[in-house]
């Protein structure tokens, strides 16, 4: 019996998340221009923007593998400074990178603090190319690079290779385990252990590089939640952006489905009240509720229980829902139509469900 992968039975997202094609875009996995050819394909087929993009032929999907745990983990910029990989840079590298300063404007910065003996930090908050706060996230950033036993993340490089599924969590312990005896690197040990090829190991590293470069920018983004500026006056003004943010709590999913012969004959499957849970939405634009396929065996399911009836595809999709102002709670009734090849058993839920932020 084939049995899929499922979520858990209570799952709560509670985050600010970046939105996939931004990460993208900012890691420069994706031009802006293939963004936008792909979010109007979506508007028209409501398909995964993953997926889209992978159907263009312009995002691998080892990529969007590595990308979606990053998305995961960058729900603020306390979170995203304690994942940093890679080798330690220096600070105004770092800020290059996540574009908050252009190359020149780092290379005046550095002839100033060559005639004071400043910080570069602090003459970059005097010539107005950053704040204080967004300072500190970098330079925490850059100490976690320099740690000497990092914090395992979705950055560093066995994580890369799990995440995209090119090793196994027993692979990658067992090579960390062998790097503390040998202390070489764990690229290396990969590939005396015959787990990972030269080329995928490559692969991860210049992907590690993209990953680091979306997560700096997302700090950047994370961290302008509120801005305080002094008046002429002396008075102190508080301007708050209030970010848009979705709390979904899962208080009831069904953990399996049974296919039964029956139902492979009538071609579909129904679970009444199949998920409930409770949304808390603070944007008045509303919100897109997300089911991902984990692997059940079907091609189409319809949804009830989201003010009218959704009908999703193979991989899932999303559905925009609008704003409330209190928490609401829904009850979700599924119709799955079966693939064709799809056998009778016992299978774990197939679909996941996220939210985030229209």
């Amino acid at each position: 019996m084939k049995e899929f992968i499922g979520p858990t039975k209570e799952t709560i997202f509670t985050r600010t998340k970046i939105l996939l094609g931004r990460l993208l875009v900012d890691g420069g996995f994706i031009s802006p221009e293939e963004l936008e050819r792909a979010l109007q394909r979506q508007k028209q087929t409501n398909e995964m923007l993953g997926e889209i993009l992978i159907c263009m032929g312009v995002l691998d999907r080892l990529e969007l593998d590595a990308v979606l745990a990053l998305q995961n983990i960058l729900t603020s910029p306390e979170d995203t400074v304690k994942v940093a990989a890679g080798v330690r840079e220096l600070l105004g590298n770092l800020l290059v990178r996540a574009k908050k300063i252009t190359a020149p404007q780092l290379e005046l910065a550095l002839k100033e603090q060559e005639r004071t003996g400043e910080k570069l930090g602090s003459i970059l908050i005097r010539f107005g190319h950053l704040n204080e706060t967004e300072l500190n996230y970098f330079l925490d950033f850059q100490k976690f690079q320099g740690m000497e036993v990092p914090p395992s993340g979705p950055f560093r490089l066995g994580e890369i290779l799990v995440a995209t599924r090119q090793i196994t969590q027993g692979q990658l312990e067992e090579a960390l385990k062998r790097q503390k005896l040998s202390k070489k690197k764990i690229g290396a040990i990969l590939i005396e252990a015959g787990y990972a090829e030269p080329w995928q190991i490559e692969f991860s590293l210049n992907l590690q590089q993209k990953l680091v470069t979306a997560a700096l920018i997302g700090i950047l983004y994370l961290s302008g939640a509120s801005n305080v500026e002094a008046s002429s006056k002396g008075k102190v003004t508080v301007t708050a952006a209030i970010q848009a943010r979705v709390t979904l709590k899962i208080l009831h999913q069904k953990g399996e489905w049974v296919i039964t012969p029956t139902d492979i004959s009538r071609g579909y499957v129904e679970f009444l009240g199949g998920s409930r849970f409770e949304v808390r939405n603070n944007n008045l634009d509303g919100y897109f509720l997300s089911f991902e396929n984990r692997g059940g065996p079907f091609k189409e399911v319809h949804i009830q229980g989201l003010g009218t009836e959704a009908h999703l595809g193979p991989s899932g999709g999303w559905v925009l829902q609008p704003y409330t102002r209190h928490a609401i709670v829904k009850e979700l009734n599924y119709r799955f139509i079966l693939a064709e090849d799809a056998q009778p058993g016992t299978y774990s839920w197939p679909l996941q469900i996220s939210a985030r932020p229209r």
